[in-house]
């Protein structure tokens, strides 16, 4: 489908854009500035639901339009394009929840109660107007390092499967490996660590256990409290994924972390992270991307101010974006290289770890296609 072409706004400034109209229930004046975009036609609505596609957020973009009457006004087509897209999210999510009561109607049988992680634990936990709004990429869930083995022969005795090459131990992974089932929409990743290991020294599965909240109305399940929720959607996107180094800072996650910080009060978690200064970065981008100055209180830092300057920068050229991304990408992988070399002189399981990668052909092949798989990315 092709909208009328309008090369006005620059890909940063529909990023902003966007910001503006995920934020419009606090900031109702920004909807005279939208029709005032739409009437100038200054909006490229290719590129904008092209942005809006890449950071997972056309759903609640149709919502926000529908609640404030702005549907009708855009190009012709455009509405309808957006409510399609919003129905069959609506459609998948309410699949993927009845996949969900089938887990945890299955792990509760061996009585073993999950802690939902991210965005199906958002939905439970009644976070946002519709459970259409979220887009899902597949169900987390956090479950005790005891239970951890059990769950996974559970989901795969009811015919899930995982294609983890033999050259990784499943005991000591971050989560058991991604499974698949024939005929359900999302994969499913059992955790025995909340976040990867490095980032545990105040973010563990003792402290979540004490906050965590219970879900009783069609699961019997937990979810994170709202103030380890904010934790981990920081560590997961800017720590995790790599967020700080790359440049990138998805809305659907800013518009999470928005909705968070109704119901909780970020200041509060900064001190429950070991990443403070990059916490920090990451909540005042969150309070500018989305026009929200009470988000978060806190003076402007120098990693804020670098955090800004990378990614409006990977917005305006997607040369700096790609060379940036690769040089990172690469000094990870030569740190970690030589991390893991260095602790396999003292350590015994990371000596096995290494040997039963090292010897085994089909490592090589597979770290060169991921490699290349990283590369040849285009986005």
């Amino acid at each position: 489908m092709l909208y009328p072409i309008s090369l006005t706004m620059t890909n940063k400034e529909l990023f902003y854009f966007a910001g503006k109209c995920l934020s419009l229930d606090d900031h109702p004046e920004f909807r005279d500035e939208i029709i005032q975009h739409i009437s100038d036609d200054s909006v490229n609505w290719q590129e904008f639901v092209q942005l809006c596609s890449n950071h997972l957020v056309l759903p609640v973009i149709y919502l926000k339009f529908q609640s404030h009457n702005i549907l009708t006004i855009l190009p012709v087509g455009l509405p309808e394009f957006l409510s399609e897209i919003f129905h069959l999210n609506l459609n998948r999510n309410e699949k993927i929840l009845e996949q969900l009561q089938k887990i945890t109607f299955l792990l509760n049988k061996k009585e073993i109660y999950p802690i939902l992680l991210k965005g199906a634990g958002n939905i439970i936990d009644g976070l946002y107007t519709n459970i259409g709004e979220r887009m899902l990429g597949d169900i987390d869930f956090l479950v005790s390092e005891e239970d951890y083995l059990k769950a996974a022969k559970l989901l795969e005795d009811d015919g899930y499967f995982h294609d983890n090459p033999s050259y990784f131990d499943v005991k000591d992974m971050t989560h058991y490996p991604r499974l698949y089932k024939t005929g359900v929409l999302a994969d499913v990743e059992i955790h025995r660590l909340p976040v990867k290991s490095k980032y545990t020294g105040k973010f563990n599965t003792n402290i979540i256990d004490q906050e965590k909240k219970s879900i009783s109305k069609d699961y019997s399940c937990f979810v994170l409290s709202d103030k380890h929720k904010i934790i981990n959607n920081f560590i997961h996107t800017q720590l995790s994924n790599k967020g700080h180094h790359y440049g990138i800072i998805p809305l659907r996650d800013l518009y999470d972390v928005y909705l968070l910080s109704k119901r909780t009060d970020i200041s509060q978690t900064i001190n429950d992270t070991e990443y403070k200064g990059k916490a920090i970065a990451y909540f005042l981008f969150a309070s500018k991307a989305l026009n929200f100055p009470d988000l978060f209180h806190h003076s402007k830092t120098l990693r804020f101010q670098l955090l800004l300057i990378r990614h409006d920068l990977a917005l305006k050229s997607y040369a700096f974006y790609r060379t940036n991304k690769n040089l990172m990408y690469l000094m990870e992988r030569i740190s970690a290289y030589v991390s893991q070399s260095f602790k396999s002189i003292y350590s015994k399981g990371m000596r096995k770890s290494l040997a039963m990668r090292i010897t085994n052909r089909q490592w090589y092949e597979n770290h060169l296609k991921t490699y290349i798989k990283f590369f040849s990315r285009k986005k």
